[in-house]
């Protein structure tokens, strides 16, 4: 299945994501209930019923909590060093595969984001620096910095280059594209929010413990769908990907192919 593949507007990165995300929604929830759906299920449990005790006057007795908080310390440290990086990145090779006609299996991506995950955690942890920093000088050029880099764990992924050489080529790709980036955020931000806020409607723990992981789920599903389209369009812009992909596709001419 093909999808649009040139420099696309605002509008025509969401409907090609929106497009594939339906297309391939069982590939991305699979590598979800592969990897990030069960951890975040565990911790949540962990959280509501193991929280502290009540005392004698009704109030948590948060003194003796410790237990449970060192067992939610470590479920969280494990999602945001190692099972979210992996998700992601098997994620974003997914998309990427598909969106480049490359079918690719829910095994296949998950292997490729252990190939990828020290490129992804490691360009992640220098983004994040680089735009706190920014934003201890005055702010304004963290938020420069945070969409000046914005595509830097995406291109650690489908691009064999991580850390700073990641920033640099994110640099190039965003030229010209961090309107486009803060206006997609906005939508896409909003799109999750609302998902989330129904989620949050469900009163019962239980219930709400697992729509809400699988919203998370969804949502950072079509996020990455989104923002790996939005990547290509900006390859298409700067390094003409398109009229490479199509010189692909049709192959060398008779002549040459003779010579």
């Amino acid at each position: 299945m093909s999808y649009k593949f040139e420099y696309l507007g605002i509008g025509g990165i969401l409907d090609t994501a929106i497009k594939l995300f339906k297309d391939q929604l069982g590939l991305l929830i699979g590598i979800s209930f592969a990897t990030l759906v069960p951890v975040q299920f565990v911790l949540g449990l962990i959280t509501q019923t193991m929280g502290p005790p009540i005392d004698a006057t009704g109030k948590p007795d948060f003194a003796n909590a410790a237990p449970a908080a060192i067992i939610a310390f470590a479920f969280t440290i494990l999602v945001v060093l190692l099972i979210a990086p992996l998700t992601n990145a098997a994620t974003i090779f997914a998309v990427g595969s598909v969106y480049l006609s490359r079918p690719t299996t829910v095994a296949d991506s998950i292997k490729q984001g252990l190939r990828r995950w020290g490129a992804v955690v490691w360009t992640s942890i220098l983004y994040t620096l680089v735009v706190m920093l920014g934003l201890l000088l005055f702010v304004i050029p963290g938020i420069i910095f945070m969409f000046r880099y914005l595509l830097a764990p995406t291109v650690s992924v489908l691009e064999p280059c991580s850390g700073s050489e990641a920033l640099s080529r994110s640099r190039v790709l965003m030229d010209g594209e961090k309107g486009k980036a803060f206006v997609m955020g906005l939508v896409v931000g909003a799109i999750n929010a609302g998902i989330g806020f129904l989620a949050n409607m469900i009163t019962q723990p239980q219930a709400n413990l697992v729509v809400s992981v699988l919203v998370q789920a969804v949502t950072a599903a079509f996020g990455a769908c989104a923002f790996t389209v939005f990547y290509f369009s900006s390859r298409c812009k700067h390094d003409n990907f398109d009229l490479q992909m199509l010189a692909e596709s049709v192959g060398p001419t008779d002549g040459a192919a003779n010579r």
